[in-house]
């Protein structure tokens, strides 16, 4: 039997191998493991990657959205939009920093926040909107910018999926006030542990930034703390390795791109729907979700029988995890994101899959959805 990871994380750093040790080995030799050259190496190239004005890197992706809600200076009882179809970091970093998460539905074409719902969620304690273009799809960032703009919204793009994903030629993360990246394993742009940034381009929020994740100073061995901060921040050797696979990102996304267009044509040829990506917009595909309308989880179990391994992203919204319990949100208050979260099916994805192995993918999901329905 064939035996298909949902993501082969070997293939993705195997040729980093050598490059990786050497750095292990810098690292090693010159006792420089907090924010040294790499740090200011990686961070450099971020800013010419993804075309923005400022960058820090910081311990996490959820450090980098609680950070980017910080410096913001929230109130409590302020409110903060955010869809329950993702990640629990984007809610979790709203309610830490004392103000309210308010959830809203999405669309059923790309799993994106839904704009109607969106607009019927303002109200004067609204002072900012989590924009997350999960799975590497790029929301509709003009109409989205157009409504926050006359309601005063501050605006902050969670791309933690969609490393050099592009609304209309512009990379994401350039549109809002404030956006941060995830370098998780798994992502497009993954370290060998966790890792995230800041991004922007206001001088302003990036140097409230530095100063919340290094204690409250200017800089690392500042001796005066001018607030009171917290510490988050990139090992060397983390910055090291991601400084040599960033050189290769842009051509990992055209590879995804290319690999999209062999799962589109599949799912097609058997009746699956899955992501619609705007026209003038290129996704990232950090991930491949698929719609499975009935009998969801039974379909995962019969694929990992096998051999198959499939991921759900996302089984459970948030608006109805316990942690969120006080907010009072009910069952069918977002249906869309419920209806969604019980037939989505992530398919195993990556750069590097033979094409052998994706035809055994889909033949065998055309044969349990035969065997099923």
């Amino acid at each position: 039997m064939i035996k298909i990871p949902f993501n082969n994380l070997q293939l993705t750093n195997i040729k980093y191998k050598r490059k990786f040790q050497y750095f292990l080995t810098n690292c090693i030799n010159s006792s420089n493991f907090i924010k040294g050259k790499y740090n200011k190496l990686l961070e450099k190239l971020i800013k010419k990657q993804f075309s923005i004005k400022y960058t820090l890197l910081v311990n996490s992706g959820t450090d980098a959205l609680i950070i980017a809600i910080k410096v913001l200076n929230l109130k409590k009882g302020d409110e903060v939009i955010t869809t329950a179809n993702t990640w629990i970091s984007s809610a979790y970093a709203v309610a830490l920093n004392g103000a309210t998460p308010v959830f809203v539905d999405i669309n059923e074409e790309n799993f994106q926040m839904d704009i109607n719902s969106f607009k019927k969620k303002i109200n004067k304690k609204t002072k900012a909107l989590i924009v997350t273009h999960l799975y590497g799809c790029p929301n509709d960032m003009d109409v989205i910018k157009k409504i926050c703009k006359r309601s005063n919204i501050k605006i902050i793009e969670d791309a933690a999926q969609a490393h050099m994903a592009k609304y209309k030629n512009k990379i994401v993360g350039n549109f809002g006030d404030i956006a941060i990246l995830s370098f998780y394993p798994s992502k497009n742009l993954g370290a060998l542990g966790d890792g995230g940034a800041i991004i922007t381009n206001s001088s302003s929020l990036y140097k409230k930034s530095l100063l919340f994740a290094n204690y409250g100073s200017n800089f690392f061995k500042d001796i005066d703390h001018k607030i009171i901060g917290i510490n988050s921040r990139l090992d060397e050797i983390q910055a090291a390795f991601l400084s040599e696979k960033i050189k290769d990102i842009k051509k990992d996304i055209k590879k995804r791109n290319a690999l999209a267009k062999k799962y589109n044509f599949l799912c097609a040829n058997i009746g699956i729907k899955s992501i619609k990506i705007p026209t003038g917009s290129l996704s990232s595909y950090h991930l491949y979700p698929v719609i499975i309308k009935s009998k969801r989880d039974l379909v995962k179990k019969l694929l990992l029988k096998k051999g198959i391994e499939c991921q759900i992203h996302y089984e459970k919204p948030i608006h109805l995890q316990t942690a969120f319990k006080y907010l009072n949100y009910k069952k069918k208050s977002l249906p869309i994101t419920e209806k969604i979260s019980n037939q989505i099916l992530s398919l195993p994805f990556y750069s590097g899959i033979s094409n052998g192995k994706i035809q055994y993918i889909f033949n065998t999901l055309r044969d349990i959805i035969k065997t099923i329905y």
